[in-house]
This record gives structure tokens, C-alpha cells and sequence, in this order.
């Protein structure tokens, strides 16, 4: 805009001098007397001079109140001066004297405007309003320096035709035809049609505009345009825009390509006219531009990236985008849009065909896809952040670059082929209870072995109940063989048939077993300084008595406990051990329930019918146990057979690859029915985490740390600390020698 005021001021003051020149020639070989200072001379010195300056310099757009007092004041003092050489009380006296009064009007009223128009703001009065139009028109120098050279040409050169028809040849010249201007816009215009912006092709007319930002242009030829070919959309009836090919929809009198449109960057605003003028409707144009001037266009810098634009139905969780590239498009995949200031990741969970009607029978198909809205990504806190707002419709989606996957220490996991990793409050995750739900063999062990590193890095007493001594191999780093060894020999002194007795409650070993362990387990959370205890439920033998001591036989009918049993025993044990430390808000215990629907079955998967009442036992310490820093991890393959007593209480889900309708039913409460209708499609190692533990606020799905890498990443910000020395074995004292067993149940 600056380049242009100056280039039309440069062409004002070339064309003054011009024509300047031209009635210095005019003056000097027409009128007979020259440049001598007389009656002949008052055209030049006060019209065509005055003319001059005022239109092409101090006036050329229009004239203010003070200019037309100016002007009328200085044609007012020429015909004055005139009016010594006219002929008192002719037909010129009494047209020289009506055009003075028409001047001194005009210069009168002028500055009467000047004196009572409003100072500031708009001015109302009508009086005022008219009169400032009128002296703006009839003050201009154009009018009325016309009106002064028309009287100087009829009373002082009407004898002289040549010399009126070389005046008012001038006259026309400089006011009706301005060759001079006219002349210096078309060297400008010729000269700018070899800069360095340039259309060299007319591409097509534009079909439809589909507001805001997409054009489809009906093509010209049958050339296949790239995409993200830059163009120039250039419409009459709106500003020019700066357009990105993205791809063909259809045929309607010709192949309808989809046009992307933009701001033009302000490096093309500047020299925009050089492009050729549309007309009729508006066309498409194909432009040449310097890479350094597309810089900012993100639709051109990113065009390897660009997959799609925003479509209807979008809301404020989810964006739903027509795919207009679908090479590398995946479950998973992140793709970014923008939100206000924003560049937002969204997460593609879904994708389905439709087909649109383009012109009678003529359909276009295409692929939609659905992404669940994820944030925007900080990179100090490592996580995402949630935006509000929706993006608007057509807005160009983006595909985040594909980059292989890093380990970070803090992260269970990252988003498929991106480096932006989900972290985990390990704390959050045991007080708050965490379920790892999947089928067979896709990496459940894994992740809760890796959860439980985690767990022991952060403080968290860990005990593991495992029916497949899996845990024992894989975190024997944790464990002293011999000292886990001793305390197995003393469950398993404690354990056995037992014996009889009168109460059936003490009969049987329940009770010293459950006393052991509750001594073992208050030893392992508070003084012993190991954080891992596995247990295998199954490997204990323990009975409880079911029925009254027959007093001649000194038996009574007994039963052993089912590992359902046995683990509601540890469950209790490890609540009673928590109570006794008091609340507190950080996690202190996490027990592991491995193949969780054999440990706490629901009530209509149970072996035996002591494991309802288990089982409900070890619901009860869980529910309790939170404020005092006991939780539970639960893993399982069999989401229907797990008690939902605990499984209602998981506020971190782990979801896995699942085929069974009740699995996912379920789970279509915590993470939706988008995410639970991908997981039968997932593949091994990702999972849909959701809950308070984890570092996004809405379902993600990931994909997991692999379980070596883990551990070369973790262990080296979270070394394995050494083990306690194990205390030596203490001998038990022998049992006082009992007396007559019958005499002792004598009740008297």
C-alpha cells in the first residue's frame, strides 16, 4: 500500500509538469502577447496554474471546506483584477460580475462551515450538511478554475479563434482526457507483467463455493492438476484468495476440483495486480510464486501431511474429517487441526464410506473418518492439555508425522508412530484400583509386571497373588529366593488338616494361618525393607472345619479353602495391616490379583459356594481400603466372570484386544462405545487407557512400552535396589506336651 501511494504520487507530479510545459507552449506560440502579465495572461497564471496544483497536488481525491474557500478566493481576486479592463455596464460586466458573486458565495459559505460544523464526531444538522456538500463540490479546483477559464476565454480571447481553440484544447486535455496519468498507469501495469508473481495459466471458472474456505473449480482442459498446486481464486465480487489443490469430487460439466482457500500472505497482497482481471465469474489461476512467499501457508508447507478437512457433525469431543489422502491412515493415528489459536491432536478411532449426489445420477464416494478429540500437546508438563471449542467446518486436518518410538522413563506408553507419551500416576492407579482387561497372549503380563516396577520404584508395597508363578521369574530381582522360601515354610507349618474342635470357628488351620500371615504381611509393610511379596493361593493347604467334633471319634468333617478363599484371607490381612498404620493419601499397599476370575469370581462363576462369601470379603477390603493406601491391580481375560463389586471400583482401565459382547459392553461405560467397538481390531501391545491415573483426561489408545526397552529405559532413573539381608531361621519352641485329649473337652 505504501509502494502504491508513492508510485501515485510520483505519476501527479510527473503529469503536473507535463501539462504545465504544454500551457507554457500553448501561452507562448498561440496568444499573441506571450508571458507579458495582462488580461490574456489571467487563464494561465490563475486557471490553468491554480487548476493545476490543486487537482494533481494539494486536491486530487476532494476538496475540504478550508481548500474551497482557498480556491474561490484566489479566482475571486483574478476576475478583480480582470474587471479593470471590461467595459462598465456591458453584457461581460454583468456576467464578470455574476461569476465574482458566485465566487465570493462560495468562499463566504466556506468559511461559515468552517466556524459552526461540529469540532468532533458526526455532524447532524442538515442546514450544515448541505452546505459543506455544496461548497466540497462547487470549491473544487476543478469546477471552479473551469468556470474562471471559460469566462477568460469568451471576454478576453473570443476575437482570436485560434487562440479559444488552443485554450480550451488544453482545457479538455488536462481535465476530461488526462493522457498523461493514462499513459504512466499502462507503463506501470506493462511493466509488472514480468515480476516474479505471475498467472501463466487459466485453470478453470469456479462451480460452487462452499463457505468457509473451499471452492470447486469445473477444470479446463483435461490436465490433472497436483495436489497442492498454489492458485489464485480471483472473484470480482470478493476479495482474491490465495488457493491449495486438494483433490477431484466429481464431474459436472467437467471434472470438479476442490479448492482450499486461504489469506493471501501479505509478500503477494503487494503485487497482486499484477495478475490479470477475471471476468465474469470468478476463475482459478495458477500462480508462480517464490517458495519464501508461500512460507506461512501452512495448507502448502504441510501438503504431505494434509489428509482431510472438517466436515458436518463435528462436535465438541469428537471431529469428523472427509479424507482426501488416506495413505498411512490407521486406529490410532494422530492427526491435528486447528482451534483458535491452537493446533489440537485428535486421535482416529473410527472411519466409514458415504456417497454424495454431484450432479442428476453422477456420485461422488469417499471415506470419513472420526477422531476423538485428545488436546494440545505441552511440551514442559509432557502431556496434553484440553482445549475448548470445536474446529470450524472445512478447516484443513493434518497428519502428524510418523517418528519411531522412544521409551521415555515416565511414560507406560505412546500414541501409535509419535513420540508424545501417556504417563501414569502410580499412586492415583493403586489407590484408586486398576483393571488390565484382554484376551490371552497380548501383552497383559507384561504391562502389569511393568506397572509393578513402577509401583516398587515409587515406594509401594506390592504383594502379588499368582496362580502361574509368572511374577516370581520375572522380578526375581526383586525377591531373595531363600528368605521368600522360609516364609512359604512357615504359611505352609501354619496351614494343613489341624484338628477338631467343640467351636466349629477354631476348628480346623484357618485361624493360625490367618494369624501368620497378618504377622507376616505387618513385618513386610512396615519393618521389612523388601517391597515385593508373590504368593500363590493354590500352593496352600489350609482347612476349616465344617462340622461339629464327634466326641468318640475326636474328627469332624472338614474342608480345604479354594484359592478364592485363601486370597480373601490375604485380602483381609493386608487391609487389617493398613488400618492399623492409619489413613493417609498416598499409596501404601497395591495387592495383584492375577488371573483376577479365579482369584474373585463373580457369584455365578464361582467352583464352590464358599467363594461368594470370599469373594465378597475381598470386595469389602478393597472398598475400605483406599483411605488407608491399599488398592488393587486386576488382571483378567474374562471381564464376565470377575466380580464387578471390584471391578466397578477400577477408575484406570486397561483396555486390550477383547471379542466377547459382555466385555465390551462393560467397557463401553468407561471409554465409549467408539473406543470399545476398536478393541476387538487392536492389535497386541496397544491398549485404550482411561482414568484418573492416567496423564489424559479422555480414552486414549496406545501403544505399549515393549518390555525389554522398558527396562533399559527405567531401571536407568530407577536403579534395582539391593536386598535386605534375610534374618537368620529362629527354632520354634516344641509345643508343651498336651494333656489327655479327651479330658481337655470335657466341658466341666
Amino acid at each position: 500500500m505504501v509502494e502504491a501511494a508513492r508510485r501515485q504520487t510520483r505519476h501527479r507530479v510527473a503529469s503536473l509538469l507535463i501539462y504545465a510545459a504544454l500551457l507554457g507552449t500553448v501561452q507562448y506560440w498561440v496568444v499573441s502577447t506571450g508571458f507579458t502579465p495582462n488580461e490574456n495572461a489571467i487563464w494561465l497564471y490563475s486557471g490553468f496554474a491554480s487548476l493545476l496544483f490543486g487537482s494533481r497536488l494539494l486536491n486530487p481525491h476532494f476538496t475540504p471546506p478550508a481548500d474551497a474557500a482557498t480556491n474561490a478566493f484566489m479566482a475571486l481576486a483574478a476576475l478583480i483584477a480582470g474587471s479593470l479592463v471590461v467595459a462598465p455596464g456591458s453584457a461581460d460586466a454583468v456576467l464578470l460580475r455574476a461569476i465574482i458573486a458566485l465566487c465570493a458565495v462560495i468562499c463566504v459559505i466556506s468559511v461559515l462551515v468552517l466556524l459552526i460544523r461540529a469540532p468532533v464526531g458526526a455532524e447532524t444538522r442538515p442546514l450544515v450538511r448541505l452546505a459543506d456538500k455544496a461548497v466540497r463540490g462547487l470549491g473544487s479546483p476543478v469546477v471552479i478554475f473551469t468556470i474562471v477559464i471559460l469566462l477568460c476565454a469568451w471576454l478576453f480571447h473570443r476575437t482570436r479563434a485560434d487562440e479559444v481553440t488552443a485554450i480550451l484544447s488544453a482545457w479538455a486535455v488536462i481535465v476530461v482526457l488526462r493522457p498523461v496519468e493514462s499513459v504512466l498507469s499502462f507503463v506501470d501495469w506493462a511493466r509488472e507483467q514480468w515480476g516474479v508473481v505471475r498467472a501463466d495459466q487459466v485453470i478453470g471458472a469456479i462451480a460452487a463455493y462452499q463457505s468457509p474456505g473451499i471452492v470447486l473449480v469445473r477444470q479446463l482442459g483435461d490436465s490433472s492438476v497436483p495436489r497442492g498446486t498454489p492458485m489464485v481464486v480471483a472473484d470480482n465480487n470478493g476479495p482474491w484468495m490465495l488457493g491449495v489443490a486438494l483433490n477431484y469430487v466429481g464431474r459436472d460439466e467437467g471434472n470438479l476440483l476442490r479448492v482450499l482457500t486461504v489469506r493471501l500472505p501479505e509478500g503477494l497482497k503487494s503485487r497482486i495486480s499484477k495478475l490479470p482481471k477475471a471476468r465474469g465469474t470468478g476463475i482459478a489461476l495458477a500462480l508462480s510464486a517464490a517458495p519464501e512467499e508461500l512460507a506461512d501457508v501452512p495448507a502448502i508447507q504441510w501438503i504431505s501431511r494434509l489428509c482431510g478437512v472438517v466436515v458436518s457433525d463435528t462436535n465438541l469431543d469428537y471431529v469428523l474429517f472427509e479424507v482426501t489422502e488416506d495413505r498411512d491412515l490407521a486406529e490410532g493415528r494422530l492427526v491435528e487441526a486447528r482451534i483458535g489459536d491452537h493446533h489440537v491432536i485428535f486421535q482416529i478411532i473410527d472411519g466409514l464410506t458415504r456417497e454424495e449426489i454431484v450432479q442428476q445420477k453422477n456420485t461422488y464416494g469417499y471415506a470419513r473418518a472420526k477422531a476423538r478429540k485428545i488436546g494440545r500437546w505441552d511440551a514442559e508438563a509432557e502431556k496434553f492439555v484440553p482445549v475448548k471449542w470445536l474446529p470450524r467446518i472445512n478447516a484443513p486436518v493434518f497428519l502428524l508425522d510418523s517418528h519411531e518410538q522412544a521409551v521415555s522413563p515416565g511414560a507406560v506408553g505412546h500414541f501409535p508412530s509419535t513420540n508424545f507419551g501417556v504417563g501414569l500416576n502410580i499412586s492415583d492407579a493403586v489407590t484408586h484400583n486398576t483393571a488390565i482387561l484382554g484376551i490371552l497372549g497380548i501383552g497383559k503380563s507384561y504391562l502389569s509386571i511393568e506397572l509393578v516396577e513402577r509401583m516398587i520404584a515409587d515406594g509401594i508395597k506390592v504383594i502379588c497373588l499368582d496362580l502361574t508363578d509368572q511374577y516370581a521369574k520375572l522380578l526375581s530381582e526383586f525377591l531373595d529366593d531363600a528368605h521368600e522360601q522360609q516364609l512359604d515354610d512357615e504359611l505352609q507349618k501354619a496351614g494343613g488338616r489341624g484338628k477338631a474342635e467343640q467351636n466349629r470357628e477354631e476348628g480346623g488351620t484357618i485361624n493360625q494361618f490367618s494369624q501368620k500371615l497378618a504377622e507376616q504381611l505387618r513385618a513386610f509393610v512396615v519393618e521389612d525393607g523388601r517391597n515385593l511379596r508373590v504368593l500363590n493361593p493354590a500352593a496352600f493347604d489350609v482347612w476349616r472345619q465344617t462340622g461339629f467334633k464327634d466326641y468318640k471319634t475326636g474328627d469332624a468333617s472338614m474342608a480345604s479353602l479354594t484359592p478364592t478363599e485363601i486370597t480373601a484371607i490375604i485380602s483381609d490381612a493386608a487391609l487389617t495391616v493398613c488400618q492399623e498404620l492409619g489413613m493417609i493419601d498416598q499409596a501404601r499397599v497395591c495387592l495383584i490379583y492375577e488371573e483376577a476370575h479365579s482369584l474373585v469370581p463373580e457369584w455365578n462363576s464361582v467352583v464352590a459356594e464358599g467363594d461368594k462369601a470370599a469373594t465378597a470379603r475381598s470386595a469389602r477390603a478393597i472398598l475400605q481400603g483406599r483411605k488407608y493406601g491399599l488398592g488393587c491391580l486386576l488382571i483378567t481375560q474374562r471381564t464376565a466372570n470377575v466380580t464387578k463389586t471390584i471391578l466397578n471400583q477400577c477408575n484406570t482401565i486397561f483396555a486390550m484386544r477383547t471379542f466377547d459382547d459382555t466385555g465390551k459392553e462393560f467397557l463401553s461405560n468407561y471409554i465409549g462405545r467408539d473406543y470399545a467397538g476398536v478393541l476387538p481390531s487392536l492389535e497386541a501391545r496397544h491398549a485404550v487407557i482411561f482414568g484418573k491415573a492416567s496423564s489424559c483426561e479422555n480414552p486414549v489408545l496406545v501403544r505399549l512400552n515393549d518390555h525389554q526397552p522398558f527396562l533399559d529405559a527405567f531401571r536407568a532413573a530407577h536403579p534395582v535396589q539391593p536386598l535386605p539381608a534375610a534374618p537368620a531361621p529362629q527354632d520354634e519352641p516344641e509345643p508343651a506336651e498336651q494333656a489327655n485329649e479327651v479330658d481337655d473337652q470335657i466341658p466341666f
